[in-house]
């Protein structure tokens, strides 16, 4: 039995707090929307004073928002208020978001989580349409739901019915105390992630990029990480798969195809190239005597570590396997619609 490995790499986008500049358009913008909980828990009501700590958690997310980008600040308690909006070209427009966060009356009674977020989900698929925008919206609560016949999961489903390939929702539970239909409503939502505490976001996406593995050869792939902070989540790690296997043409015969290592790509796996770059390297081996022309659809999902949220943007890419006798011509595309091609 024959087998033939090739090595693949995959790249990270900016990382901080959430914050990925992989777009599906390089030269559209990115929204970054803050939905932030202003009810008198926050200072202490009832509980523990975390406000404090609210702020600098806002402070670090600001100072990681990359140049060019659209900051909407809305806050909420049984109502929305806002946006106001910010425009980041420079250090002194992060400081006017700053100030905006330092500035807000912590004075709410009720925490309408559904509602207000709904409507700023509403808010932003109307004024930046995904056509021309990338975005992403963070909800930061400690508090539990309040509204009268909330439906959490409803709110999902309209977010969720517009959202882009690179759109994603953030839902940062401060006191961990969103209930479990929420917790399981955000897991079987795509492009959306729960974390607890002051929770941090790695986003990574594969290269733009087709693979072609031509039989009877190895040919290695470089793709490179890109942090924005330098550094990696002692932590971070992430299970690939085969989703699967689909021959080109017909009277094929459906390889064998499996993955090595498949589970805990941590972060010790990786090797750092330079500041600010580092790569990983797995293997996929195709177990057949004769193999077919195929395309083979690699999966790829995080695994939450503590506080840390990993998710993908899309969840995989395409390994095109082929027999024929011409060399392969590499590609480097993209395509409107999920996944890499």
């Amino acid at each position: 039995m024959k087998k033939n490995r090739i090595s693949l790499l995959i790249a990270l986008a900016y990382i901080l707090l959430g914050l990925n500049v992989c777009a599906q358009d390089a030269n559209n913008p990115y929204v970054h929307c803050i939905v932030l909980d202003k009810t008198m828990s926050m200072t202490g009501h009832g509980g523990t004073d975390i406000w404090a700590d609210v702020q600098n958690y806002c402070y670090e997310w600001i100072d990681g928002v990359p140049q060019s980008s659209i900051v909407l600040f809305f806050t909420f308690d049984k109502s929305l208020y806002g946006p106001q909006k910010f425009e980041i070209n420079s250090d002194a427009d992060k400081a006017k978001i700053k100030n905006a966060v330092k500035n807000v009356n912590v004075d709410g009674q009720h925490t309408w989580i559904s509602s207000s977020l709904d409507k700023a989900i509403d808010y932003v698929h109307k004024n930046y349409p995904s056509s021309k925008y990338n975005r992403r919206i963070y909800l930061i609560t400690d508090g539990r739901e309040e509204q009268p016949q909330a439906d959490f999961a409803q709110v999902l489903h309209h977010y969720n019915s517009w959202k882009g390939d690179y759109d994603y929702l953030y839902y940062v539970d401060l006191r961990n105390m969103a209930p479990e239909s929420t917790k399981n409503a955000i897991k079987n939502t795509e492009g959306a992630g729960l974390g607890t505490g002051f929770a941090k976001f790695l986003t990574i996406s594969p290269v733009v990029k087709t693979v072609n593995y031509l039989l009877g050869g190895s040919k290695s792939f470089e793709q490179i990480f890109l942090v924005s902070n330098d550094e990696l989540f002692s932590r971070m790690s992430f299970d690939v798969k085969v989703d699967s296997v689909k021959t080109v043409g017909e009277g094929n015969v459906v390889p064998n195809v499996t993955i090595s290592p498949s589970r805990n790509i941590s972060v010790q796996r990786t090797r750092k190239m330079e500041d600010g770059k580092y790569k990983v390297t797995f293997t996929v081996d195709f177990i057949n005597e004769s193999l077919c022309e195929c395309d083979i659809y690699v999966g790829l999902a995080g695994r939450n570590q503590g506080d840390n949220v990993l998710s993908f943007e899309p969840c995989g890419f395409v390994i095109h396997a082929r027999n024929k006798p011409e060399p392969p011509k590499p590609t480097v595309k993209t395509k409107e619609g999920k996944g890499w091609h």
